[in-house]
């Protein structure tokens, strides 16, 4: 559809991806975790972030727009954007429990930025803008938890 960008579709891409790879990510880090309750809400992170991806991609397919996987300019600075998040957050880590804290900081602030940065630009589709509003507060409170989680069971 017209109404759409190349710009913003690209966010939507990235989004998308950024969406699958906290899927993934959360999974594994649920499986090395032995505490039950942060396990159950990496587990919950990880379902929720693909049933967030799979809803955006059945909104936007209607509208006309495709997800494409993983560009190789747009995984080129996936790639980048993590490098660098990870390597200033291990600057900051000096506890037990910093594997976890680091992976979430660095999801969490490249998803909020992806959402943030597709919410402030203009696009005609006010009940996408409704979906992703209510994902973004779901996503923010599920990584709260985990951090909370992490940082209790040290405590």
């Amino acid at each position: 559809m017209e109404a759409f960008s190349n710009a913003i579709a690209e966010k939507f891409n990235g989004l998308l991806s950024y969406l699958n790879l906290t899927k993934k990510e959360f999974e594994m880090v649920a499986d090395e975790v032995e505490d039950y309750k942060l396990k159950t809400a990496c587990n919950g992170l990880s379902l929720d972030s693909m049933q967030y991806a799979d809803e955006l991609f059945q909104h936007l397919k209607t509208y006309g727009i495709g997800y494409v996987e993983e560009r190789a300019f747009f995984s080129l600075h996936v790639q980048e954007t993590i490098i660098d998040m990870e390597d200033q957050e291990a600057s900051q880590s000096n506890g037990y429990g910093d594997e976890v804290m680091q992976i979430c900081l660095t999801r969490e602030n490249m998803i909020t930025k992806a959402y943030h940065e597709i919410l402030n630009d203009h696009f005609p589709f006010p009940n996408i803008r409704e979906i992703m509003t209510y994902q973004l507060n779901s996503l923010t409170c599920a990584f709260m938890k985990i951090k909370l989680l992490n940082r209790s069971r040290f405590a």
